[in-house]
Order: C-alpha cells, then structure tokens, then sequence
C-alpha cells in the first residue's frame, strides 16, 4: 500500500487487554501524530471489562479487530501484523498501549529506515513518570550468557546516546520493521505469549545478516510494566507470579534456539546460578507461589 505523498505507509499495532485507560491515552496522543501515511489497528485481546466496545465507539478512525480470547502479546499483534500484511502496509510498528507518542516520533524513524540498509528500526524511549530519565535507549545481546541487556535503562538522559546509530535487539515497546521482513522471519512465535518475543524476532532478523537501527531523534514515554497481567494477584511483590513463569520459561526458549558452542555452555551455567539464585530469594521471602512458578517455568521451557 503506497501512502499518501509517495510516503511508505505504516501500520501501527496496539493490543488492548482490559486496560481502557492506558490505551485510550495512547490513542489520544496518537491524533497528535504528523507523519500523514498511517493506519492505527487496536486488537482487543479478548477483554472482558467492555474496553473494547468503549474504545471502539470512541475512536471511529481506528481500525478494531477481535480476539474472542486474551492470546497474549504475540498473539494479539499477529492479529494485528496479518492484517497489515494482508493489507500491503509498507512498515508494521508494534506499539504498546501503555505509551505516549510525540507528533514528529514516526518521521525520523521511516526516514532512516527508507535511507539506510536496515530491517527494523526502534525509537528512543522515556520513562512517562519522569521524562528526563531513560527506559530503553537500544539494547545489547551478551551471546555468552544468553542475556540482553537495555542500554540506559534508569539513567538520566544527557544526550550519552545521541551518536549511536543501531542496536543488537530491539524491544517489542516499539518496533518498527519492513513487512518484506516480517513476511521473510514469519510472525511473533506464538509459543513466548509474552516477553523474550522481540529478542526472538530480533535474532531471527540478525541471523540473516540484517541490520537493527535505533534513532534517538524521535523520542515516546512509556509507563513502563503498569500493564503486566495477574500483577500483585497473590500478593508477592510487584513482578506477578505469572510473569517470573514466562521470563524463566521464555529466556531458556531464547538459549535453546540461538546459544552454541562455547556460548552455549556459558548460557547453560549463567541460566543453572539465575534460577538458583530466584528460587533462594523467594524462599527467604516467602514468595513460595514464585517458586512454584519458578520451577514450573524452569520445567516448561526446558522440554516444549
């Protein structure tokens, strides 16, 4: 789909799962955007508090598809990414809903991406409670461990990171990528659900010898984790049960498929002293629902 002015067209992706709030501000500062070629698909994930239909009546310019069910973040972008495909969409940006866009973020990044040899591309990205301080600034993969690493996460932006031009993975906050590619790598694997899923994508698009940008010159703020689900549910901190499941559970994935040789037998260790490490601390803690979780994930990713 060509855009309008000759400009390559975007579709952006937004999955709503029962968080009407964060989604509708997303969407409400989306308005505000200038770049003229761009399609907003929201997909609800099956929510069943009514934000769906809340947010369909309030944004008639947005194109709503449906889960019958909350198929996680993968799953609800592969709604959202199929349809862009099927659409003929230039770029597919997956965006979370719980950001706040700037009118002039998309520009910079379509107009790196059409001038550079790159395959996907991500933004500067701020913490929205403080918006002088970084949440992702590109990322760095340790192939030794296994580990990403966020680069600037927490640390006040002095402009350390205005000369770097790339990034060894990008997150799924947003993520801007050629749907040439996305068509060549396949969708979201559906088996992550949620987490580790971009670091995948990631290393899909690395393996084949493509190139990962990051443009500090366009800049959105993230609430960064407000909508983590089953958060606080069992009252064991502010990292859900659920989601210490899938961090364990999701990073071996990530060590079974792309650690070999000598980076291999670093993962495995790295891996062995990590879960080792979570299980004495819930212990201690009492989190014993963690560690439940903790082995489950442990479990789970070491044979599915």
């Amino acid at each position: 789909m060509q855009g309008s002015n000759n400009m390559a067209s975007v579709a952006i992706v937004i999955v709503n799962w029962n968080s009407y709030s964060f989604t509708c501000k997303c969407l409400k500062s989306i308005k505000t955007l200038e770049y003229p070629s761009y399609k907003v698909i929201v997909v609800d994930n099956g929510s069943d508090d009514g934000s769906g239909e809340k947010l369909k009546l309030e944004f008639s310019n947005v194109i709503f598809l449906q889960n019958d069910e909350n198929q996680g973040f993968t799953g609800g972008n592969n709604t959202g990414i199929q349809y862009a495909l099927d659409h003929s969409y230039d770029y597919v940006m997956l965006l979370n809903n719980d950001t706040i866009i700037t009118p002039n973020f998309l520009s910079p990044l379509v107009k790196r991406m059409e001038g550079e040899d790159w395959a996907a591309i991500q933004p500067k990205i701020m913490y929205n409670y403080d918006r002088g301080i970084i949440w992702n600034a590109g990322g760095v993969f340790r192939a030794s461990i296994s580990k990403p690493i966020t680069r600037g996460e927490g640390v006040v932006d002095n402009g350390q990171f205005n000369n770097i031009t790339t990034t060894e993975w990008i997150t799924g906050c947003c993520f801007l990528i050629k749907s040439d590619q996305v068509r060549s790598i396949g969708l979201l694997d559906e088996r992550f659900f949620i987490y580790y899923e971009d670091l995948d994508w990631s290393l899909k698009l690395r393996r084949k010898g493509l190139k990962l940008g990051f443009e500090p010159k366009s800049v959105i703020y993230h609430e960064a984790g407000r909508s983590d689900i089953n958060r606080d549910k069992y009252g064991e901190g502010n990292v859900s049960p659920f989601s210490h499941y899938q961090n364990v559970r999701n990073h071996l994935f990530i060590v079974r498929r792309y650690a070999s040789g000598f980076n291999a037998i670093g993962s495995w260790c790295y891996q062995a002293f990590k879960l080792l490490g979570y299980i004495t601390y819930f212990l201690l803690r009492g989190r014993f629902k963690k560690v439940q979780y903790t082995v489950r994930g442990a479990f789970h990713g070491l044979i599915q």
